[in-house]
């Protein structure tokens, strides 16, 4: 007599891959991807950061209020005292500053807009008492540039620094009228928009203590 046992099926074994190393290198690349995406987001949320907040905070810091007290030395009077004030905005990434000077204290001023446009090189004066605007060469001899200029205002402001001050008198002589304002830049041309503009030219430049 014979018996017979049935025979036990073979488990199914999942087909053998040979290019392991293939995969691997396909998973270093996913993961190359993954790493330039999250730096990318890295860098998108710091460009973020910068434009939102610290611009925003440095657009309030680039706003001063200054006044300056001297002697004059060619009044009449002995030992008088003067104030002159002036607010200040200073566009750094425009590469320009704008200057507001109200009505002084003392007789002989007139209330003004300047701009120093260091794009263009040139300096405007409005006249608010005239309605008329003035153009001529900007002097970079005795006007800071905005970035220097903002750093002397912040250590004033901060009390880190006093500069010496001193007063610059310029003799100017009208050259020209200005009819394309267009030339002068935007900046420019958006302040003296509608007024009588004419070109300047120095005549002399003194600088009193």
């Amino acid at each position: 007599m014979r018996l017979t046992l049935p025979c036990r099926p073979q488990e199914e074994r999942p087909p053998y891959h040979r290019y392991k190393k293939g995969g691997s290198v396909g998973g270093v690349c996913y993961l190359s991807m993954g790493m330039v995406v999250l730096l990318m987001g890295l860098v998108f949320a710091s460009v973020y950061i910068y434009r939102y907040f610290f611009l925003a905070q440095l657009a309030r810091d680039n706003f001063f209020h200054c006044g300056v007290l001297y002697e004059d030395s060619l009044s009449s009077q002995v030992h008088t005292r003067m104030e002159l004030e002036e607010d200040v905005k200073i566009y750094l990434e425009e590469n320009y500053e704008r200057i507001n000077v109200p009505v002084p204290q003392f007789g002989g001023g007139d209330p003004a807009d300047i701009i120093h446009d260091f794009q263009r090189g040139l300096t405007a004066y409005h006249d608010i008492s005239l309605d008329k605007c003035y153009v001529i060469e900007l002097n970079t001899t005795i006007v800071l540039p905005p970035r220097n200029f903002w750093e002397l205002l912040m250590n004033v402001k901060r009390g880190t620094y006093l500069p010496q001050t001193y007063i610059i008198q310029e003799e100017m002589v009208v050259t020209e009228h200005v009819s394309d304002k267009e030339t002068l830049g935007s900046f420019i041309s958006h302040l003296c928009s509608g007024k009588d503009t004419y070109r300047l030219r120095r005549r002399a430049t003194r600088r009193r203590e």
